[in-house]
């Protein structure tokens, strides 16, 4: 399963290999102003099982490729239908855990067909309490262009839309290849534990070519690889 995930990253993060890049922190999607959307309903209807990686298109005609990174399958819930958290009701969202109590293991991959300026999206740990959550920034070879992390409070205002968002822009263009997000609230066995609302991102059309799938599969293999089998 490991070497599934770690395949199917090399052959979807394309693009041109991008260098000193710089960051900001949106707080909203509003701030973040993206063109692009990951809409979670395709996969099914709350409480489907979804194996890692999957392949979702966004609305824009991007393709991203998501998935636990240990392999183990997430599940498409809804707010108020298999998730009673601070999203609005009837939000569509993906858990890495496999049920209550269960865990997303080493965190989650999105990684994307073609590279985009930045890339945002709502978060909650499954047990309510403070947490932190940390997003790895890759280029489409693989490079880490960035890691930030944010504090957030899960639960106390149910459904009412104030989940944590956390919006990623790379001033420098679109060289975001992929994110690995991970969470922390301190208790043993719900690391990683968490919930993710509609991914806000702003994608550029461009082509996809052999020449680039080339310049991509090395580095992606080699850096998210040995995360994969740490």
């Amino acid at each position: 399963m490991k070497k599934t995930l770690m395949i199917a990253i090399t052959f979807f993060c394309l693009g041109a290999l991008a260098n000193a890049d710089t960051f900001t922190i949106s707080g909203t999607s509003a701030a973040q102003n993206p063109t692009d959307f990951i809409n979670w309903s395709q996969l099914g209807p709350a409480g489907t099982s979804v194996a890692s990686p999957w392949f979702v298109s966004t609305t824009g005609g991007n393709f991203a490729f998501p998935g636990n990174v240990d392999g183990s399958n997430f599940l498409r819930e809804d707010q108020g239908s298999g998730w009673n958290g601070n999203f609005a009701t009837g939000a569509n969202l993906v858990w890495t855990g496999n049920g209550a109590g269960g865990t997303g293991g080493q965190g989650f991959l999105i990684a994307l067909l073609n590279p985009v300026e930045n890339i945002g999206f709502g978060i909650e740990t499954y047990l309510p309490g403070p947490f932190t959550v940390t997003v790895e920034a890759f280029g489409v070879n693989g490079n880490l262009l960035s890691t930030d992390t944010l504090n957030g409070v899960s639960g106390g205002a149910i459904r009412t839309g104030s989940e944590l968002f956390f919006g990623l822009d790379d001033t420098t263009g679109p060289n975001i290849g992929s994110i690995l997000i991970t969470t922390s609230n301190g208790v043993s066995g719900y690391a990683n534990n968490f919930a993710v609302g509609e991914v806000d991102l702003s994608y550029v059309p461009e082509p996809a070519s052999m020449a680039l799938l080339g310049s991509a599969l090395l580095g992606v293999a080699g850096l998210l690889g040995r995360k994969l089998l740490n």
